[in-house]
C-alpha cells in the first residue's frame, strides 16, 4: 500500500503565512489534498459510486459551498449527483428540515449513554443500509456532514456514551470515496457565525484538521477565500478522483 503522501496542484496551491490574528501563523493553502494515490482499481469499474463528505466548523460555508458545487456538476435531470444531510433516512427520521440552521448547537443537554449508544449503533446499520441497497450506482453522492462530525462535536449532537464507544463505531462506518474540510480561522468563523465561542471555534479547527489529515483520500481547502474560488477549488478536488468525470460522462 502506498504511504499517504499529500499531493498539492501546482497551479492553484499558494502557500503564504496567516496574517497577523489570523490562524496564528499556520500556513494558508488553497488547497492541500491527498486524492489521487490509490485510484487504479476504479479504472476498469463500471457501477462507480462515489461518496464526498463535506466536513468543516460551523462558519465554514458547507452549504454554500455545496450548493455551487451541485450547480457546476450536476447533469440534466439530476441523475448524476445526489446530496445527503448527515445521515440517510432508514430507521430514524431526523427531525425537523434537514440542514436547518441551528442557533445553539450546545443548548441542550447530553442523551443518557444507553440511549447514545442506541443512536449510534442504529446510525451505523443505517449508513450501511444505505450503502448498499440505497445508494444507486452511477451516483456521485454528496455528504453535508457525516457520523465523524460527532467526534469532533459531541455535544452538538448530545451524545452522552463513552468516546470510545463513539470512536469504535467511527471505525466500522463506510468510508466516503473522498473527505473535503473547508477550513478557515476562528477569526474568520466568528465573523460568520458565532453559534459556538471563539474558543470552540478554534478548538473545532484544530480537530478537524487533525481528523482529516489521519485519513486515505482528503482534501483541506482555504474557506477563507471568495466563495466562487472556495467552490472552483472543492470541485477540482473532487474531480481529482478517477472515476468522477467518467461517472458524469456515462450518464
Amino acid at each position: 500500500m502506498n504511504p499517504r503522501r499529500p499531493m498539492r496542484f501546482a497551479d492553484s496551491v499558494q502557500e503564504e503565512a496567516a496574517p497577523a490574528g489570523l490562524g496564528g501563523g499556520i500556513p494558508r493553502r488553497a488547497l492541500e489534498t491527498n486524492a489521487g494515490t490509490a485510484l487504479e482499481n476504479l479504472r476498469s469499474r463500471e457501477d462507480l459510486k462515489l461518496k464526498i463528505v463535506i466536513l468543516g466548523p460551523d462558519g465554514a460555508g458547507k452549504s454554500s459551498v455545496i450548493q455551487g458545487l451541485m450547480r457546476r456538476v450536476d447533469q440534466p435531470g439530476g441523475r448524476a449527483v445526489k446530496v445527503r444531510h448527515l445521515k440517510p433516512q432508514v430507521i430514524l427520521p431526523q427531525r425537523g428540515e434537514p440542514g436547518a440552521i441551528v442557533t445553539d448547537p450546545h443548548g441542550k443537554p447530553p442523551r443518557s449513554a444507553w440511549t447514545s449508544l442506541a443512536k449510534i449503533l442504529v446510525w451505523l446499520i443505517e449508513e450501511w443500509c444505505a450503502d448498499l441497497f440505497m445508494d444507486r450506482n452511477r451516483t456521485l453522492l454528496i455528504c453535508d456532514r457525516y457520523y465523524h462530525d460527532l467526534l469532533i462535536d459531541p455535544l452538538r449532537y448530545r451524545y452522552g456514551g463513552p468516546l470510545w464507544a463513539a470512536r469504535l463505531v467511527g471505525r466500522l462506518m463506510p468510508r466516503p470515496r473522498l473527505w473535503v474540510l473547508l477550513d478557515a480561522p476562528a477569526e474568520v468563523l466568528q465573523a460568520r457565525k458565532q453559534e459556538v465561542t471563539a474558543a470552540e471555534s478554534a478548538r473545532q479547527r484544530q480537530a478537524y484538521l487533525a481528523f482529516v489529515r489521519q485519513q486515505r483520500e482528503y482534501a483541506i481547502v482555504d474557506a477563507a477565500q471568495p466563495l466562487d474560488e472556495v467552490i472552483a477549488e472543492v470541485e477540482r478536488a473532487v474531480r481529482s478522483i478517477d472515476g468522477v468525470n467518467r461517472l458524469m460522462e456515462k450518464l
